[in-house]
């Protein structure tokens, strides 16, 4: 049965409020391991075989001895009725909104793993992110090709691009080369709704391969800093002195959103992890595509801002 929509009052007071009041983004701070589990176990977005996948809110650790998706594994098996012992094959990010893909058969995440190594070599992607952008990359269609390594900048490690590594650099692995593919897929007010596939893995590749483009993520108090603006036009700054620091949007953009440069500490990452694609597991299987959509405040920005999703994803 379809749900009543809002009230045209209730449509008029979200109109006039930001997404952190309406609808709100999730603290998983403040739950407690039982209120964690549940949520994850809501979150059930595909279960095949040995496979479970989860639509995680942005927040959340992947791992260590505090409260973390690690440690209520067993509880999520639990709640779940699965007979072998839940781990992880591949995750959204602490920060990142979206997909959690889990399994209880090693064999089948060893054949996963094999398959995401073999798609990185043949520069297939497996995975798609959206992320809404503060700025459009030029052109809005391509790869970004940039090497990256970390760094210590202060008391930081931070990831930092490397534009002309040394071949030595690479052959020690001190650098990476790193590729991801873009496409806009809509644009207006000042920022974007993008399409991200990352052809290789690195720590915050995402993140810093936009900050690259003069197009950071909405909601990166950490590489956004990096880029400045002078006369209205963006600008690469140093990254040892454009330190992690709150975001910074223009006064017209904060109207747009209900926002106050005080509230903008949090805003959370607009970076989603929409869909994995799996191999097929065993004859007469086909291959899977698994998709988490995005999360209520992710949506409610889009409104805001004009921008419209692609049809049947939003």
């Amino acid at each position: 049965m379809d749900l009543p929509g809002p009230s045209p009052r209730e449509r008029g007071s979200q109109e006039r409020t930001s997404i952190l009041k309406s609808p709100g983004v999730p603290e998983v701070g403040r739950l407690s391991r039982e209120g964690l589990t549940e949520l994850l176990q809501r979150s059930l977005v595909y279960r095949a075989g040995p496979l479970v996948a989860l639509n995680k809110p942005p927040g959340l650790p992947i791992t260590g001895d505090e409260l973390s998706l690690s440690t209520v594994l067993p509880d999520l098996q639990g709640a779940l009725s699965l007979s072998g012992e839940l781990h992880i094959v591949k995750t959204a990010a602490r920060d990142q909104s979206g997909l959690v893909l889990l399994s209880t058969c090693h064999h089948t995440t060893n054949h996963l793993e094999d398959n995401f190594r073999k798609a990185r070599r043949q520069k297939t992607p497996t995975a798609t992110y959206w992320a809404v952008t503060v700025g459009t990359p030029d052109p809005p269609e391509g790869e970004i090709d940039v090497p990256l390594k970390l760094q210590t900048i202060g008391a930081l490690q931070l990831v930092v691009p490397e534009l002309s590594p040394s071949r030595g650099s690479v052959t020690r692995r001190e650098v990476k080369r790193t590729r991801t593919r873009y496409r806009v897929l809509d644009s207006g007010a000042g920022c974007s709704l993008l399409q991200l596939q990352p052809l290789s893995t690195f720590q915050s590749q995402l993140q810093v391969h936009l900050s690259v483009k003069l197009s950071p993520v909405l909601g990166d108090h950490v590489y956004s800093p990096r880029v400045g603006r002078v006369l209205g036009v963006p600008i690469s700054l140093p990254v040892e002195t454009a330190l992690p620091r709150t975001q910074v949007l223009q006064e017209a953009l904060l109207r747009r959103m209900r926002l106050t440069q005080q509230q903008m500490h949090r805003m959370p990452l607009h970076l989603h992890l929409l869909q994995l694609h799996l191999p097929a597991l065993g004859k007469g299987r086909k291959e899977t595509a698994v998709t988490a959509p995005p999360p209520e405040y992710f949506l409610r920005t889009l409104c805001l801002l004009g921008l419209t999703p692609p049809e049947g994803r939003g």
